[in-house]
């Protein structure tokens, strides 16, 4: 009776995390899967980015609004805005997902303490994607939808301002920061315009700063390189039978579908250890500036 009931648990939360577009209609918590979260309050966040604006081109993309109060989304662009290389960063599109949200600063800090590094590099940061969600410690935007599943109708406003950054920016690369429910560890997924070698290199840099390599992804399947979910020619025919049975993209299907290298990086948000969560998502951001 325990592997039935356990059974139709999985199979709702699958449902649930893939099969629809909209869970709520407002921006509801998540509450059962473990997730081990951050403080995090609107004006503190945004004071903190907005502090950025002496060094770096720092502007307010828009606010999403609920219940008669505005949640600002940032656009940071850092680096060369000349540069050989276009990378796009996005944090928070799943709003209870914060160590993405806050790598943001210690990022812009380096690249501060570190212009070399980025000197070829333009590199552009939206933060947080969903600002309604990350106020409510929720994965859900206002509306109760799942942004990150909304990348071919593009009903939500947030899928719709990313999708004109990528139009805007051109990026060669795009790097999703996302959390997930694996046991243990840290991993890349990577799409088919990421290259073994250049996969590598990010997986190094995590692993030099102190990041656990995942050992399993968290549909359980067993990586090797640890940390290492490459994208395959079943998962691309799924992706492609997904959007046009279920109208559901992911910004990781829509990158694919625009011919652009795309990382998504998912920390174990069940770990207590948040600056090593935190910190991970800077090294991937990192080592796949100096990978492209």
């Amino acid at each position: 009776m325990n592997n039935v009931l356990e059974t139709a648990q999985k199979l709702g939360h699958f449902a649930k995390y893939h099969l629809k577009r909209r869970v709520f209609d407002y921006p509801a918590p998540e509450t059962a899967m473990g997730i081990v979260s951050f403080d995090y309050d609107v004006a503190t966040y945004a004071g903190t980015i907005a502090g950025y604006a002496d060094r770096f081109d720092v502007r307010e993309l828009g606010s999403m609004h609920y219940q008669g109060r505005a949640y600002p989304m940032f656009r940071i662009r850092a680096g060369n805005p000349r540069g050989r290389r276009r990378v796009l960063v996005l944090a928070g599109v799943h709003g209870n997902e914060y160590a993405g949200l806050f790598a943001v600063p210690p990022l812009l800090d380096d690249v501060a303490a570190n212009p070399d590094d980025y000197a070829e590099t333009t590199l552009s940061i939206i933060t947080p994607v969903n600002p309604v969600g990350a106020a409510h410690n929720s994965r859900y935007n206002g509306d109760g939808y799942d942004i990150n599943r909304d990348f071919v109708r593009q009903y939500t406003r947030e899928a719709r301002v990313v999708v004109a950054e990528v139009d805007e920016l051109a990026p060669q690369l795009v790097v999703s920061l996302h959390e997930g429910p694996q046991a243990e560890g840290a991993f890349i997924f990577t799409n088919r315009f990421v290259t073994t070698d250049a996969a590598h290199v990010v997986l190094r840099q995590m692993q030099a700063d102190g990041a656990v390599m995942a050992p399993r992804d968290y549909f359980g399947r067993k990586l090797k390189p640890r940390g290492y979910a490459p994208s395959g020619a079943v998962a691309g025919a799924l992706n492609v039978l997904w959007a046009k049975v279920m109208g559901m993209m992911t910004m990781a299907g829509y990158a694919e579908a625009n011919g652009l290298a795309e990382i998504t990086l998912e920390t174990p948000w069940r770990s207590d250890d948040r600056q090593r969560r935190v910190q991970t998502h800077v090294s991937v951001i990192k080592g796949a500036i100096s990978a492209s």
